[in-house]
């Protein structure tokens, strides 16, 4: 979710819910739960936790990493799974070649892969839709982007070959159906409808015989007035007031069968500019319960939630990765990681494995040492099964 291209990303995907909160005159009336504490919790024994990452060779290129390098390096790290992510844009140009290289070094190293596939991926701009696959008259801002029939078309088309091409690589343990498709995103902010991601899942359920779960997954609550941004209903009065409203997490789990997989995406801390000034927005406290609550209405349908992004690395509002940042650090990577684990999540994928090795290079070993040691602390998490 976050980006190299970060001052972009908050100007245009979360800075209109800055102008929410400045608009909005009822604002005060908003529920008392956002000032708060999160209510402490008793689970007993925390389970291990399967720990995770994402990876993208976009992102590793851009901090001037080698990708292939830079994967294996995390593959040495033996995380119980990598997610990777399918550009359509640079197949449409290239082929497929560099994710042909990720998957077969998977292979060979038994490194457990979750593969995304559609037209929204892993990383800013969000949409990788090639020229070639564009309606003539461009998407409006806004739009679903699956409402174009020639689009659908083509992705669908485009989530075929990827399928057919990776379904018998035994590493891979599970397909993402697009990145955060409810959620409005990139400069046009974008999103995609239930029934187009219905009609990719059942494309994907009937190529891929060996019947591996299938993710979808959201960018969860963060606080009332960033929800509004990437919200794709928009302004919604009933969540200000306190009321159940509509929700990514909802909708996601509305397209999943039993034993399918509802990702979350948890960020605690953002930075932005507004009116030339650099400002910080927290998650409300009660952000551990509010998962904690979507994990036990999948589970009571009988699917997995899993974290598929925490924040482990700085979502700042200067562009370039900072020394000194304020949205996160190594301590709080650790504090996330705690509460999600005593929210009851077995299966916790961090974001920002790119930054940890840039950090590494450039002298600051802090962050990938903090991982390392929460890894080492979580080996008894069973391995994540692999295809036969």
């Amino acid at each position: 979710m976050t980006l190299p291209r970060i001052q972009s990303l908050v100007l245009r995907r979360r800075v209109q819910a800055v102008a929410i909160a400045l608009l909005v005159p009822f604002l005060a009336v908003a529920p008392l739960h956002l000032f708060m504490p999160a209510s402490a919790k008793a689970h007993g024994i925390a389970a291990p936790v399967q720990v995770g990452i994402s990876f993208s060779p976009r992102r590793a290129a851009y901090l001037g990493l080698d990708p292939r390098n830079a994967f294996t390096r995390l593959e040495a790290m033996h995380f119980r799974v990598i997610r990777l992510s399918t550009y359509w844009d640079e197949v449409s140009q290239s082929g497929y070649d560099q994710l042909d290289w990720l998957m077969n070094e998977a292979k060979r190293a038994r490194q457990p892969i979750v593969l995304t596939v559609g037209m929204k991926s892993l990383g800013w701009p969000e949409f990788f839709i090639p020229a070639s696959a564009m309606p003539a008259s461009g998407l409006q801002r806004g739009q679903d982007a699956a409402s174009d029939s020639s689009l659908r078309d083509a992705a669908l088309a485009f989530v075929d070959d990827t399928v057919l091409r990776y379904r018998d690589n035994p590493a891979l343990v599970g397909w993402q159906i697009e990145n955060e498709p409810f959620n409005r995103a990139g400069p046009q902010r974008l999103w995609i409808d239930a029934e187009f991601l219905r009609d990719e899942i059942t494309s994907v359920r009937q190529l891929d015989s060996h019947r591996r779960p299938l993710i979808v997954n959201a960018f969860s609550h963060f606080n009332l007035v960033f929800d509004q941004a990437s919200a794709r209903q928009g302004f919604d009065l009933r969540q200000w007031l306190g009321f159940d409203a509509d929700s990514a997490e909802r909708d996601g789990l509305a397209v999943l069968d039993r034993g399918d997989v509802l990702g979350l995406d948890v960020y605690t801390a953002i930075g932005y500019q507004f009116l030339g000034q650099d400002h910080m927005s927290h998650a409300d406290s009660d952000w551990p319960d509010r998962l904690a609550r979507v994990r036990d209405v999948a589970r009571q349908q009988g699917k997995q939630a899993w974290i598929t992004e925490a924040q482990a690395e700085p979502w700042e509002s200067a562009p370039s990765p900072n020394a000194n940042p304020k949205s996160t650090s190594p301590q709080a990577i650790r504090s996330i990681f705690a509460n999600l684990k005593d929210a009851g999540f077995t299966t916790v994928l961090f974001w920002g494995s790119e930054y940890w090795l840039w950090r590494e290079d450039h002298g600051d070993s802090r962050w990938t040492d903090t991982i390392k040691t929460i890894l080492r602390e979580e080996n008894r998490a069973p391995l994540m099964t692999l295809s036969a």
